[in-house]
């Protein structure tokens, strides 16, 4: 058998053949050959069995887009970098961009075709105050405040944010969270961010609250929107709301924080076990624990007020949730946190319920539930070690000790004024430990506890201590212990001992002022009291005991008056009031906390002359 004979083909027509499959090869594989999706994957763009799908494509049943080149820039004459229109294909861009005015409707999911209608391919680029108002829906006359916004401003106050999460650890920037990233699809939370962390520009800094407010009042108040967005950025907008307020307005937003987190359902979500879904769950757990601590602790501690988020079993969980993942370093003390302010909240609770069902308020009522909540906190001290160094523990301890000084309607114990001395000292001496730049960035409940203990230590220092044959040691204990102004001048020297120019670690110059004002007027009202000598202290003593004779019934009829059929036993009689109609002032520092610390009336009264 004739071996098979191998056809002859011309060598012009084999090189002829050869250029066509070169020339379709090149056509079906540009420069730039993965599609948009296993680009956005980073994943390797296979052809596929079909003509004009890859593989992943065609296994995933959807379109196969090629790539767009990125618009290259050509230097013009008068030195402006310009996008070259070459590269750009008109069919790239939705009808509704080439549209003036057009906005795209108001979404907070990753927004593409967003990112399309904006060159945001370079870092020189003016376009993200563009992007992000029109991804807020603000008005004309709003998007001038956020004209400072730029690529190199989001990406450096992106950068500082991550320092200041250690001081709030509920809410956490992802890794791999870019600006492009952060400007579509969280443009509240960007705005928010960049807000809290533009302290070392006052004016800036005050442009940008203004227009975080005129966002939100357009995305929550006339359209109605609710998103995790919304929601992260006005928790990250309260949480140093003190660093750009004049005019604290924090317990309204408080109740708008609360009823946003209902709307997303928080409270009852379920803890997902879907590998793609973890991460999000675990950012709506922290949200949820981030909205009842400001939500909480604001209230009680900063305004004396209830809490408008009350406390669910699911809070417990989400922490105990954040605690075994370990995705940030303060996790592990989240638990802790949030059954400190629980503890709190349930005191205030009690105390406010016995107050409005007309129960007897007598002083050791309060003196029993404030021992019994400290007694609680020891045991949360003991089930988890990590509480007891944070300032967050010592702070909470100060405070049952404050409000058991407000209720009392005698001359303080000695016992009970030495150790609030004692925990003062060691309270300050821990702050003082730590760096200079922790009081420019604590966050607004911290900043709330150390107004509280200032205040506290300036009573201390000047509160009328029994008659005792003792030879006097209390007040020689208590005169060692704690000197008001050394401890002042240390506190504002540290804060000012803070670096200056650290782009990532910015100093607040405003909070600095306002803190040193606040040292002064503490240090002048301590030696008003002081100078006041006997005097002063036999008005504290005389509205003390106006308080104690007159203030429950059952001592009250012993001075002759009598209790009506229909009043309840028990019905305090305010102590001020009487005091007021003998001619006293009763003007201590425990009664004028009823307020609030954050109440700007009681700082206007506290601190006058």
């Amino acid at each position: 058998m004739d071996p098979p004979q191998t056809p002859e083909v011309p060598l012009g027509a084999l090189h002829e053949a050869q250029s066509l499959d070169g020339s379709e090869k090149r056509k079906r594989q540009p420069r730039n050959s993965a599609c948009q999706a296993c680009a956005t994957l980073k994943m390797k763009c296979v052809p596929g069995p079909v003509v004009g799908k890859c593989e992943r494509c065609y296994r995933m049943s959807r379109d196969c887009t090629a790539t767009i080149p990125k618009a290259r820039k050509r230097r013009s004459l008068d030195g402006d970098s310009q996008a070259s229109p070459s590269h750009v294909k008109a069919s790239s861009v939705p009808k509704n961009a080439l549209e003036p005015g057009a906005l795209p409707a108001p979404s907070h999911q990753y927004g593409g075709a967003v990112q399309r209608q904006h060159d945001l391919s370079h870092t020189d680029t003016k376009t993200y105050p563009k992007l992000l108002a029109q991804r807020l829906g603000i008005e004309d006359s709003v998007k001038d405040l956020l004209h400072d916004l730029d690529f190199n401003y989001i990406r450096t106050r992106l950068i500082a944010f991550r320092q200041l999460t250690i001081h709030f650890p509920l809410y956490c920037l992802q890794p791999d969270a870019s600006v492009v990233d952060m400007a579509t699809d969280r443009p509240l939370t960007t705005v928010a961010i960049c807000t809290v962390t533009s302290s070392a520009h006052p004016d800036t800094q005050a442009r940008l609250a203004q227009a975080f407010r005129h966002a939100l009042s357009a995305t929550v108040i006339m359209r109605g929107e609710r998103s995790m967005d919304l929601l992260q950025g006005l928790m990250i907008f309260l949480a140093w709301h003190h660093n750009y307020m004049a005019k604290q307005q924090i317990h309204q937003m408080l109740y708008l924080l609360a009823g946003m987190a209902a709307d997303l359902g928080l409270y009852r979500q379920p803890y997902r076990t879907d590998a793609l879904n973890i991460a999000v769950a675990l950012e709506q757990d922290r949200a949820f624990l981030g909205c009842y601590y400001l939500c909480c602790g604001l209230s009680v501690m900063g305004f004396d007020k209830p809490s408008p988020l009350r406390w669910t079993d699911n809070l417990r969980r989400c922490a105990d949730r954040l605690a075994i993942s370990s995705s940030h370093p303060q996790d592990s003390t989240l638990v802790g946190i949030i059954e400190l302010v629980r503890a709190i909240d349930d005191l205030q609770d009690t105390l406010r319920s016995a107050a409005e069902t007309k129960r007897p308020s007598h002083p050791a009522y309060i003196d029993l539930q404030t021992k019994a909540t400290t007694h609680r906190l020891s045991a949360l001290k003991r089930e988890h070690p990590e509480l007891g160094s944070t300032l967050a523990y010592a702070a909470a301890t100060l405070h049952l000790h404050h409000r058991l000084l407000r209720a009392t309607t005698s001359t303080p114990e000695p016992t009970t004024l030495i150790q609030t001395a004692c925990l003062i000292k060691e309270y300050t001496d821990d702050l003082l430990a730590r760096p200079p730049i922790l009081l420019h960035h604590l966050a607004i409940l911290d900043w709330t506890n150390l107004l509280e203990i200032i205040l506290l230590l300036s009573r201390i220092s000047s509160a009328p201590l029994p008659k005792t044959t003792a030879g006097g040691w209390e007040t020689g204990a208590l005169a060692s212990m704690l000197q008001p102004e050394n401890i002042l001048d240390a506190l504002y020297a540290h804060m000012a001992a803070a670096p200056v120019g650290e782009p990532l670690a910015p100093r607040h110059e405003g909070l600095l002022v306002w803190f040193r004002g606040v040292c002064e007027g503490v240090k002048k009202r301590i030696l008003r009291e002081r100078a006041g000598g006997a005097g002063a202290m036999g008005r504290h003593e005389a509205a003390y005991e106006g308080g104690r004779i007159l203030g429950v019934n059952g001592q009250a009829a012993q001075q002759g008056r009598f209790r009506p059929v229909n009043e309840a036993f028990g019905v305090e009689v305010v102590g001020s009031r009487v005091a007021e109609e003998q001619g006293l002032k009763f003007d201590d520092a425990f009664s004028l906390f009823e307020g609030g610390l954050l109440d700007e009336r009681f700082w206007r009264d506290f601190l006058a002359p």
